[in-house]
């Protein structure tokens, strides 16, 4: 299988390139380019992981009240402020908070 992706690259490079004097330095450059692909794809998944500060806008205290059971406490107080969130995401795909904070005012 090794040898026939290769071959495949070798051709591939070589058809490619014809007006070019150094097969050498085309499969290289195929070669070069099919390992970039590669490994872009594989470092997707790490850059989705990355944290990001996500914006949880305010709401009305209708809400905000049937949120916390009618009672004026913390989670009342941060619905109606309103928060930032710094989340990532797990490979399983769940959301995981790592930090929390005001809405800075600009």
């Amino acid at each position: 299988m090794n040898y026939r992706i290769t071959a495949a690259l070798a051709l591939l490079a070589c058809a490619t390139t014809a007006a070019q004097a150094d097969p050498a330095n085309a499969l290289g450059r195929a070669v070069g380019s099919f390992s970039s692909g590669v490994s872009q794809a594989a470092m997707q998944p790490l850059i989705n992981s990355q944290p990001q500060w996500i914006t949880i806008a305010p709401r009305s205290k209708e809400e905000c009240f049937a949120e916390s059971n009618d009672v004026i406490n913390s989670t009342f107080v941060r619905c109606r402020r309103g928060r930032q969130e710094l989340t990532r995401f797990d490979a399983a795909g769940n959301r995981v908070v790592l930090s929390e904070r005001g809405i800075p005012e600009w």
